[in-house]
């Protein structure tokens, strides 16, 4: 999927998402979405496995990537789900695909994180007092 110091940018970008708002962003990937579920079923099945619904606020966004098969979903909490405009979080699964189809997978999903901090900073704004409620490495599976 993606090396180390890949990895190591996701990480960053994830952090950088998460900052100036009171949610929490993490993105998992895998290389295949299990059959017979959709990128969407997955994501909000890891969102609750990972405890994304417990964050204080219920703010906490999944990005999900079924790597070898280009596909994606975004979760978000209860919290945030209604931030940003109509179809806000298609458009920001879009930016992904995008990023697949052009090859640049990575790019894709920084894109995609810096639009999620924005609705974020602008749905959930204020002090963390929380703290990173998350890990912002990037999980697989």
């Amino acid at each position: 999927m993606f090396d180390q110091v890949d990895r190591q940018e996701l990480t960053a970008a994830i952090a950088e998402a998460e900052k100036g708002h009171r949610g929490e962003v993490r993105v998992h990937l895998e290389r295949r979405c299990p059959k017979k579920r959709t990128p969407a079923e997955r994501a909000e099945e890891l969102f609750a496995s990972f405890g994304m619904d417990r964050t204080q606020e219920d703010t906490a966004v999944l990005l999900y990537v079924a790597f070898d098969d280009g596909q994606c979903s975004v979760h978000a909490g209860s919290g945030v789900r209604d931030a940003g405009k109509a179809g806000f979080w298609r458009s920001v699964a879009t930016e992904i695909e995008r990023g697949f189809s052009i090859g640049e997978p990575l790019a894709g999903i920084c894109a995609a994180l810096e639009q999620i901090g924005e609705v974020l900073r602008e749905h959930a704004p204020g002090e963390d007092i929380a703290g990173n409620e998350l890990p912002d490495a990037v999980t697989t599976s």
